[in-house]
């Protein structure tokens, strides 16, 4: 399953664990009710954004685009802006809707003017020469693999697009953050080098969260830089919110890792967070902040925690 919070009472939840259909499920909350319908399976989710007015999703999944919504209950593929791209991330900002993906790519579909516009785009591939006479297999990959190794190191993946005030902010492999200001874009890149895999906004600063070579947390902007709220050598310890004054920090989906999923962050030390639902959270594939509501999702459920309350809704459930 892959829930995201969309507001304070709302989550779209995507059940993909069936064979033939994806389920989703519209889980309202104060009052509690849901509203689901079944539409063709397209593939594990990877990602997802969600137009909270409209209730339109885009949702990337096998690395392919697809749209849906509580109106047209169907998921129906969509044309990536670039052949051979492989998206990892999409979300909508204003009128537009961002696509991250591998080498690089960024781009945006325009909604008022329906069209893919390149925001970020890698030079081509450096072409390799013919392999010379008597040259073995291992001098030819020896001979031509720097080429391509500085063009994997200049254009690294791209995996996450987020608001920051009136800015777009882009993060990625290799400690790379990009910025969109004014119609124009800067960038630095983090002595850490981590693959930042996720990233938010925190009262106006850019939080990003890697997870490769370790679990690393970082806070800031462009212009001021960026200081490390937390690291630990547990790479699946890459989530982090703040809610209520407290920094909670939570496990993904990293199969090596066992025990407590959800934690806060207390003078530099971990504290499992004992929630008092039927169960506690497992790895976690959201840790957000929406409003005044924290939410934990897990591949079986969703936690919110309001007036210092938790509350959990199983999935399983809503069938």
């Amino acid at each position: 399953m892959y829930a995201l919070p969309v507001t304070d009472t709302l989550v779209l939840a995507i059940d993909d664990s069936e064979d033939e259909d994806w389920v989703f499920h519209f889980v309202e909350f104060d009052p509690t009710a849901h509203h689901s319908y079944r539409t063709p399976h397209g593939g594990q989710v990877l990602a997802m954004t969600v137009n909270p007015k409209s209730h339109a999703a885009w949702i990337v999944a096998a690395g392919q685009l697809y749209a849906s919504s509580r109106e047209m209950e169907i998921a129906v593929p969509l044309p990536l802006p670039v052949e051979g791209m492989v998206p990892f991330d999409v979300t909508l900002i204003g009128d537009r809707y961002y696509v991250c993906g591998n080498a690089s790519n960024i781009w945006y579909y325009d909604v008022p003017r329906e069209e893919w516009v390149p925001l970020v785009v890698p030079e081509p591939r450096p072409e390799l020469p013919p392999r010379q006479g008597g040259e073995t297999a291992e001098s030819y990959t020896r001979r031509t693999s720097p080429r391509m190794y500085d063009h994997a190191r200049r254009f690294p993946d791209m995996y996450r697009a987020f608001p920051v005030g009136q800015e777009s902010y882009f993060c990625g492999a290799l400690g790379r953050v990009i910025r969109l200001k004014d119609g124009a874009t800067d960038e630095q890149w983090l002595e850490t080098g981590a693959r930042l895999v996720h990233g938010f906004d925190e009262d106006g600063a850019a939080v990003l969260c890697g997870d490769d070579p370790v679990a690393g947390i970082y806070r800031g902007t462009i212009d001021e830089g960026f200081e490390q709220l937390f690291q630990d050598d547990n790479p699946a310890l890459h989530l982090t919110a703040r809610h209520g004054g407290t920094r909670y920090i939570g496990a993904g989906l990293d199969p090596d890792h066992e025990g407590p999923c959800l934690f806060t962050l207390e003078d530099g030390e971990l504290a499992p967070v004992e929630t008092g639902c039927e169960r506690e959270p497992e790895h976690l594939t959201h840790l957000k902040v929406t409003g005044s509501v924290l939410w934990a999702t897990d591949l079986e459920g969703i936690f919110r925690l309001k007036d210092g309350r938790w509350r959990l809704t199983e999935i399983a459930d809503l069938a």
